[in-house]
């Protein structure tokens, strides 16, 4: 991905496409960006605990450079639009949490209806674009302090990524880190050969 982009490009290439939820990510990794004081360079000294699996968090990766693959992004499954962003160079962290009602607003309402719809009709699919850009236009435009909360926290304790050993199940052969292995009466497992051999055993019980 290119240095000289934006912030806004690099999560748009990153992404595929514009869309709210990531216009919004976009926002929130400038409020880490410029809070923290630190830049994608940094590299492995940055990282972020992310609470969804939506379309934000694909914004953090490309602006903040926290990937899986890296092992400096965390995933917790809260259903939440927030972010703890830290820097493990200066131990510095913040979370930013975006405001209940932040995308309360007419334009929205009418770009949801529209995404709502199965089909639509040539004219809405044409005012489906002109919705989106006024939304891209309106979410870009708003004062941080609409959009999100956000306040400095304690860094929070996180190992760097380990490169870890890889063993073979005795089901399926295939690899599986050593972590994740599962030792049973019928040897070590991966979690997935393991809960086939516990629903099988249940059924046998």
């Amino acid at each position: 991905m290119c240095k000289d982009m934006s912030p806004l490009e690099k999560a748009i290439q990153f992404h595929g496409h514009i869309c709210p939820g990531l216009l919004m990510g976009v926002r929130a990794a400038e409020i880490a960006l410029n809070y923290l004081q630190f830049d994608s360079d940094q590299d492995e000294e940055l990282g972020a605990i992310v609470e969804s699996d939506t379309c934000g968090v694909d914004a953090i990766q490309a602006i903040l450079g926290c990937t899986f693959g890296k092992g400096n992004l965390y995933f917790k499954d809260y259903g939440k639009m927030v972010y703890t962003v830290f820097n493990r160079q200066n131990g510095r962290a913040i979370r930013i949490a975006q405001k209940y009602d932040a995308l309360e607003h007419p334009i929205m309402e009418r770009y949801r209806h529209l995404k709502g719809r199965e089909l639509l009709a040539p004219e809405e699919e044409i005012e489906l674009e002109d919705v989106l850009a006024q939304v891209f236009e309106w979410i870009m435009s708003q004062p941080t302090e609409r959009l999100f909360h956000w306040r400095e926290v304690e860094m929070p304790q996180l190992n760097k990524a380990r490169i870890l050993k890889s063993i073979q199940c005795h089901n399926c052969g295939e690899g599986v880190m050593q972590t994740h292995a599962i030792l049973t009466e019928e040897g070590l497992l991966c979690p997935e050969c393991h809960l086939n051999w516990r629903g099988d055993n249940h059924v046998r019980g």
